[in-house]
Order: structure tokens, then sequence, then C-alpha cells
């Protein structure tokens, strides 16, 4: 069985990666410093959280995917629409790297920094199985770490895989 998913991620890889199946976190370039994520794609709807502009180097949002000008999103568990003219993105995959680090559960959790007590336990998100995490990362004992300019993003190494795409 971890030999066919083995083959289905490279696969994957092989075919190229659509944007939705890539962990891209979003953030906003908005004057006003943040962008409303609303029920539905459109300024009418109502709005159900916000994207913030970068934070120590990180966005507080999910990219899941697109419908026109519109990017679905997801912030805090919330799932919205945000204006894509005023997101950014960060994104640890270039699709140039021998190795890539992919969700290996259902429901992969993704922590960030923890700064009350110096542990890589605070909830981020979640990612659905077979998402390529990042192809630049880096290892600690428990955890693959995606770096930013100051918080980092952490991933059980239980929860996740790394595929060598040149074998």
């Amino acid at each position: 069985m971890k030999r066919i998913a083995i083959l289905f991620v490279m696969l994957i890889a092989f075919c190229g990666v659509r944007a939705q199946d890539v962990l891209t976190v979003v953030y906003a370039t908005s004057d006003d410093g943040f962008v409303n994520v609303r029920k539905n794609p459109s300024t009418k709807s109502a709005v159900l959280s916000k994207v913030w502009a970068l934070h120590h180097g990180m966005g507080n949002g999910v990219l899941r995917g697109h419908k026109g000008n519109w990017s679905y999103v997801s912030v805090d568990n919330v799932y919205g629409w945000a204006y894509t003219k005023y997101l950014g993105t960060i994104t640890w995959f270039t699709g140039t790297e021998p190795r890539q680090l992919i969700a290996g559960r259902e429901r992969t959790t993704i922590y960030t920094d923890d700064y009350r007590d110096g542990t890589p336990e605070r909830f981020f998100t979640t990612v659905k199985k077979g998402t390529v995490l990042a192809d630049n990362f880096d290892e600690n004992d428990e955890y693959y770490v995606l770096t930013t300019a100051h918080d980092n993003l952490y991933i059980r190494k239980s929860d996740a895989f790394v595929v060598n795409v040149n074998e």
C-alpha cells in the first residue's frame, strides 16, 4: 500500500501539480492591511473573516482554489472567498528540488511557533492527504520545518512523508 501511495505522489509530481494541491499561504496586499473573506465570491456577500497583511513574514490564510477574480481561502478553519487582486502568496514548492514533502494523513495538521512555551504546537491549518507541502524544507527531531522571515510552519514527521522524485 505504501508503494502505491508513493507511486501516486510521484505521478502527480511528474504530471504537474495543480495550485490547490500545493500548500500556499496567503496574505493581504491591500493599502488598509486586510482583505475580507466573504461567504460567496461577491462584494455584497457577508464577511466571515479577514486575511491580514504579512506578520513576521507569514500570512494567516491558506489558498484552497480559484473562481474568476476570487480566491477560495481558509483562515482559522473559516472557509470563504477573498478578492485575488489584493492577495499575495507564499509557497515552499518550486518544482525544482529532487525531494518533496507530502501530507500523509487525511487531515494533516500544520503548526506554527507557540511563543508561550517555545514549542511549535499552535494550530495553523490542516491540508488534505496528498497535498505537496514543500520541496524547500528543513528537518529537526520531530518536525519538518517550512521557514519564513520570522515564524515557521511545522509538520509532524509522522503526518507527512518525503518522496525523492528522481528515483
